[in-house]
Order: structure tokens, then C-alpha cells, then sequence
């Protein structure tokens, strides 16, 4: 029997790519896929803070870049069912609504949508009870893997940036994309890096 392929994948609301890569993971996930995988925050706007600078964790007028990654975060902690649809509609809000993610307001009709209590993941949002934790995240990705960006994947010691063009057509394509990346990435790390010189339309 083949071993379930068991990862890890981060992500920012606000990168295009991780999108694409995400969205293929939740499609391959919701035909079946036997992966074990777990979604991890990363912070952009902590990778462009200069050397010296506070964090975005310790300068009160950044609070607004964590709050989107945080509500992806609780929600899939306290409502782990229904993680991946609000997931994938926490993308489309950014990128298909153009909303910027920085006030809780903006979530509020998805989280509703999907049978969420708003209120309830305000009160977490607010009461910061998971901010020590998705800072550490970051921290260990940033500091102790090496991560620079979304989407990146890793497993234990093991982490690869990824970026894929296009998004899903179908979950046989998503299934198919992801066999192929992640075990390119997992099982031949010797394939350091890949880029076409001339992006194929």
C-alpha cells in the first residue's frame, strides 16, 4: 500500500500563487485525495520588515496585516469541518473581490455563509489567544527552514517554494499536480530549482 503523502503548506491571503497552489490542494483534498496536510500561516509583511524594525507582532499599526491569516487560523482550529471552504474564500475575497483583508467586517459574510458564529471568532480574534502561536509558526518557518514566501511546502527538516500559474480546472488536474510536486519535492531533493524563461499562453 502506498504511504499517504503527509505535508505541511503555508499561506498569505494575499499572494496570488499560494492561492493557486491552495486552491489545488483543496480540490485534490475534497475528491479524495490521501493526503495528511496541515495549513500553516506566513506573513508577508514580516519578511519585508528591515533589521532593527519591530515586528508587525509588536507594532500596533501592523495589527491589520495579521488579522486575515489569524481568522483563516482559528477558524481552523475551532471549526476544522469547514476550514477549507472558508480557506478558499478567504482568496476569493482578495483576489476575485478585491477586498484587502484588513478589517474583520470584510470576513464577516463569509464566515457567516459557511455556518461560522462570527462573533464568536471576533471575540478570538481579539482576545489574541493564537497570536503567540502564529507568530512562533512564522518564526519557525522564517528562521529555523529558511522559508521566504507562499506557497511553500515542507515536511520535518524539508521545505520547497512552489509556484504554479494556473488555477484548477478539474480535481483530476489538481490530484495530478500535486502527486507530481510534492513528490518532486520530498523525494528528489536534488531538483533544486526549475524556471522557464518564457511563460507559455
Amino acid at each position: 500500500m502506498e504511504k499517504k503523502k503527509s505535508f505541511s503548506i503555508n499561506f498569505d491571503y494575499r499572494c496570488p500563487f499560494a492561492r493557486n497552489l491552495n486552491e489545488h490542494l483543496v480540490s485534490a483534498l475534497k475528491s479524495g485525495a490521501d493526503y495528511e496536510v496541515e495549513f500553516i500561516p506566513f506573513n508577508l509583511s514580516q519578511v519585508h520588515v528591515e533589521e532593527g524594525e519591530r515586528s508587525i507582532w509588536d507594532d500596533p499599526s501592523r495589527e491589520v496585516d495579521l488579522i486575515a491569516n489569524e481568522v483563516g487560523y482559528i477558524v481552523s482550529k475551532l471549526y476544522t469541518e469547514k476550514f477549507l471552504d472558508v480557506h478558499i474564500g478567504l482568496f476569493s475575497l482578495r483576489h476575485e473581490k478585491g477586498k484587502g483583508l484588513k478589517r474583520f467586517e470584510e470576513m464577516e459574510d463569509l464566515l457567516d455563509e459557511n455556518g461560522i458564529d462570527a462573533t464568536k471568532v471576533r471575540e478570538v480574534l481579539e482576545s489574541k489567544v493564537y497570536r503567540d502561536e502564529t507568530r512562533e509558526l512564522h518564526r519557525h518557518q522564517a528562521e529555523d527552514l529558511d522559508v521566504f514566501g507562499v506557497p511553500t511546502l515542507f515536511d520535518g527538516e524539508k521545505a520547497a517554494f512552489v509556484r504554479i500559474l494556473d488555477r484548477p480546472t478539474d480535481t483530476t488536474d489538481s490530484v495530478a499536480v500535486l502527486d507530481r510536486i510534492v513528490d518532486h519535492v520530498f523525494l528528489h531533493p536534488e531538483l533544486n530549482e526549475i524556471k522557464h524563461t518564457r511563460v507559455a499562453r
